[in-house]
């Protein structure tokens, strides 16, 4: 069995909720910091060009800010998504910890495949309904996680046992197959996924902030 995961950290937000009211005036004002300042810049540069060149400066400014607030925004409630995950993943570790004593009137016979498959569907819905609901979980979020503990987790843990050449599954072992390898393979893309738009979002507005930056310097 895998080793006793620690436990969550104090530090770490509780709620979906805390992890935006954190994380999402944050990006929001390093991304109108760096590209509206940027257009600024820009602005500033140009608008002894005349009056037209300053009206259109200074209109290209106003939308960088508009696509910093949007872009920031973004990154900013990805920021809180990911982290929530990161909580969520400990939560299902303590759960999966607790479910010898929940189950311990259970029978120790093992299940055949297509009724363990019903029956481990059934516990990850279950669980992930505990700890959205514990952790106030927006719903495009609890089903993005969903999707891929139930697509991935279970159907990778059904394949494991065909390749083993097992027809019976025992109660406990899908728990410790879980704690081994299956929750951290379950969370995976979701925290991917998560990581990847909210990288792209944060690469477009530096780009963004690249490209007015070096207008700014072939007009000077």
């Amino acid at each position: 069995m895998a080793n006793q995961p620690s436990l969550p950290s104090a530090r770490r937000p509780r709620t979906f909720l805390r992890a935006l009211l954190w994380s999402l005036p944050l990006h929001v004002l390093v991304s109108i910091a760096v590209v509206g300042g940027a257009a600024a810049y820009y602005s500033s540069t140009v608008s002894s060009h005349g009056t037209w060149a300053a009206v259109g400066s200074w209109s290209l400014t106003a939308l960088y800010v508009v696509g910093a607030l949007v872009g920031g925004a973004l990154a900013g409630v990805l920021s809180a998504a990911q982290q929530t995950v990161e909580r969520l993943e400990l939560t299902l570790r303590e759960w999966l910890h607790a479910l010898p004593a929940m189950q311990s009137g259970s029978t120790s016979a093992g299940r055949s495949l297509a009724m363990a498959r019903q029956e481990y569907e059934a516990m990850v819905d279950r669980c992930v309904t505990q700890t959205a609901d514990r952790l106030r979980l927006p719903r495009w979020l609890e089903r993005l996680i969903r999707t891929a503990l139930q697509g991935v987790v279970v159907d990778r843990f059904m394949t494991s046992c065909t390749e083993r050449g097992l027809n019976l599954v025992a109660p406990q072992e899908f728990r410790n197959w879980l704690l081994a390898e299956g929750v951290s393979l379950g969370f995976m893309p979701v925290q991917d996924q998560l990581s990847w738009w909210r990288y792209l979002i944060l690469g477009l507005l530096g780009l963004l902030a690249a490209m007015v930056l070096a207008l700014a310097f072939l007009n000077h």
